[in-house]
């Protein structure tokens, strides 16, 4: 089976993510994902398609390949998108140190790409510039097994503690540190005519 923090963290990235379903049926799953022992909670991520049994080994084990963060990256755990490239993901921490923190997620597990570290310095300039931290802190770090950097904003006279953000801190956070899409510059119309003023005729 999944490990105990793995399953957790799949349940806090549920959880995060329960006010985008109908009204009606939040508090029931709301329940239901908190009130799952961790063996029937990985029968309700197989039943919902979230992770297949085939993924884990003999005995229930988890293959060595999947991770909570391979999951995300696959789509199959909602997470709170703020940029990516070809290599990489950057995304917010649900639980995070700070205000801001993010992680850039590898989108292979066990290769940590320099553009990585691109994207990581793209998001701790748009925090700096949006935010107005202290400083950020970058750091390469493997949680659960996968390659990630941290993206940490420091502020003055607050603690780097870790607390359970609320979704509507992410949703604002998210607005305010998300790429914007480009907006293309539209293209100048040609001039179809010219108009010249006529020099004034010389007669011989």
């Amino acid at each position: 089976m999944l490990s105990s923090e793995q399953l957790k963290q799949i349940r806090q990235q549920l959880l995060s993510q329960i006010n985008q379903i109908p009204e009606n049926q939040r508090e029931s799953l709301r329940n239901q994902i908190q009130n799952l022992n961790d063996s029937d909670f990985e029968k309700f991520l197989i039943k919902n398609k979230m992770i297949r049994e085939e993924e884990l080994g003999e005995g229930g084990e988890e293959k060595e390949q999947k991770c909570v963060f391979c999951s995300i990256l696959e789509g199959k755990i909602p997470s709170h998108k703020l940029d990516e490239n070809k290599t990489s993901l950057a995304i917010l921490e649900i639980t995070p140190l700070s205000k801001g923190h993010s992680l850039v997620i590898s989108k292979k597990h066990e290769k940590l790409p320099s553009s990585a570290f691109s994207l990581a310095n793209k998001i701790g300039k748009r925090i700096k510039s949006k935010l107005k931290p202290e400083e950020v802190k970058i750091e390469s770090d493997i949680l659960l097994g996968h390659n990630v950097i941290q993206v940490i904003p420091v502020f003055k006279n607050e603690k780097l503690e870790k607390k359970k953000a609320s979704e509507e801190e992410l949703i604002l956070l998210k607005d305010k540190l998300k790429s914007k899409p480009k907006i293309k510059k539209q293209k100048k119309q040609e001039i179809n005519e010219i108009k010249f003023e006529q020099a004034p005729r010389r007669f011989p």
